[in-house]
């Protein structure tokens, strides 16, 4: 009862709060606390996203989503940053991601997976900022991968197909996505931002195994080719183990990948290329006896890209802030491990309104080895 009159709570203070436009909600804000030019801030920002995908059939590939037909939440969120600032030049901070299920919280029955939790913490880290020498954080966050070539291609509803941390069954762990235990540089200027991470050990199991990541370690750069158009180029390296009770399997995982994003305020142009080494599962291994199972599971190779192509009309006018059509696709292809790819392609259209209200529409066609079947998918948003 306490978490549901939490979130219904929150989402009043975050209704009286906005305006017209997409702002964040101050909760705190403090000046002059020690110094003359210290301040302290909290913030918090989020979406509650609700989506439904209507499939032209159903069948084994798709059955047990039968639920999203009718409406669930697709990975609503909310933020909170932390932010004490020393001086102009000096600040330390914190910031709080966590995806919400509204179904599940308020027992919507029909409208949730039976696996799927009422909160799921997403970031969480601190770290600190200077403006000569960069920024340092640790904890909780998403990859460099992630934020310097995902988000690049990142910019439909169901998407990420063509990407190393959709199809990966450790992506919160392996870094392809999320990490727990990250160690992160930043350093960044009018040109280039240049990033690097070490990703300390952490563990999970699944498929009757556990996945242990020993080490592993980041590289990227996003490079300002001018003010509209930047080019973000990705390397990660990690050191893992599978084992179940008696068997274990050391392994490497590489990934490389790179994404345009163009953006003049009105085209918004994006496409992204990558190679996964045991990344992927072959999933086929499963069926397999130990040790088996165990070296066959990862011991995949696969490529990846996405496209996207929109243009965004700015209305203004009857409560519409902008209608944006756009097309999209995607291809992921296994060239070790796995028999297995897939294409995606179609077209999407966004509007925006006023009070932080929008809806999107997208019609996208699939074809791959496991008949897939297309869909509509139909989504809901309210940002604060």
């Amino acid at each position: 009862m306490l978490k549901k009159t939490f979130v219904i709570g929150f989402c009043a203070i975050a209704t009286l709060n906005v305006n017209k436009a997409y702002a964040e909600v101050e909760l705190v804000h403090q000046d002059k606390i020690f110094s003359d030019q210290d301040s302290l801030s909290l913030k918090t920002r989020g979406s509650m996203r609700l989506q439904a995908l209507n499939f032209d059939q159903y069948n084994k590939t798709n059955e047990s989503q039968k639920y999203r037909r009718d409406g669930y939440s697709a990975a609503s969120r909310m933020y909170f940053d932390l932010d004490y600032k020393f001086n102009e030049n000096t600040r330390i901070f914190a910031e709080y991601q966590n995806y919400f299920n509204l179904p599940k919280i308020f027992d919507w029955e029909g409208h949730y997976g039976k696996n799927d939790e009422d909160f799921t913490t997403i970031q969480a880290y601190g770290g600190i900022e200077n403006s000569k020498y960069g920024t340092l954080k640790f904890g909780k966050m998403y990859s460099i991968y992630h934020d310097v070539v995902g988000v690049k291609t990142d910019l439909w509803d169901y998407d990420m197909l063509g990407q190393a941390p959709t199809w990966s069954p450790f992506s919160f762990f392996d870094g392809s996505l999320v990490s727990s235990k990250t160690l992160r540089y930043e350093n960044k200027n009018k040109y280039v931002d240049l990033y690097a991470a070490y990703l300390f050990g952490d563990e999970t199991s699944k498929n009757n195994m556990t996945y242990k990541l020993k080490s592993g370690g980041e590289l990227a750069a996003d490079i300002h080719l001018n003010k509209k158009l930047s080019l973000g180029v990705s390397y990660k390296h990690n050191e893992a183990r599978l084992n179940d009770s008696i068997n274990s399997h050391d392994l490497s995982q590489d990934l490389i990948a790179s994404a345009l994003y163009y953006f003049d305020g009105k085209w918004m142009l994006g496409a992204g290329v990558g190679w996964y080494k045991n990344l992927l599962p072959n999933n086929s291994a499963l069926n397999q006896q130990t040790p088996v199972n165990l070296e066959q599971y990862l011991d995949t190779e696969a490529y990846g890209f996405e496209y996207y192509a929109g243009y965004r009309f700015n209305v203004q006018n009857h409560g519409i802030q902008s209608v944006q059509p756009y097309v999209m696709g995607d291809y992921i292809k296994y060239t070790h491990g796995d028999d297995f790819s897939r294409k995606d392609y179609g077209v999407g259209v966004a509007f925006r309104f006023n009070y932080g209200l929008g809806f999107d529409y997208e019609r996208l066609y699939t074809h791959d080895n496991k008949s897939t079947p297309d869909l509509h998918l139909f989504r809901l948003r309210y940002q604060w």
